[in-house]
């Protein structure tokens, strides 16, 4: 998502077309509206990382995005999932 997020952010500033009616203004087109798109894609990112950094600093601090040292040596098929009905060692025949 981040990255043709922004390079459909920045297209609009190559590629905007004011002869279409939809407030395009491309530097292809004589344009100068990739320095306004450039400068929204940072703002986007400063947004993004701050918001990142404010809700995963916390949660790391408290150690809620691991699981416990036995959920992992057990994995997660075995704690969450039923490992003995997808990895049946018994081959089921289909009819064909």
């Amino acid at each position: 998502h981040g990255a043709c997020g922004l390079w459909g952010l920045l297209a609009l500033g190559f590629f905007g077309n004011p002869d279409e009616g939809i407030g395009g203004n491309g530097v292809f087109y004589g344009g100068n509206q990739l320095g306004t798109q450039v400068f929204a894609a940072f703002m986007i990112m400063i947004w993004v990382a701050s918001l990142s950094v404010a809700i995963m600093l916390p949660l790391r601090l408290l150690g809620a995005l691991r699981h416990s040292d036995e959920f992992q040596e057990a994995g997660a098929d075995l704690m969450e999932h039923s490992p003995s009905k997808a990895y049946s060692n018994k081959q089921e025949q289909s009819a064909i």
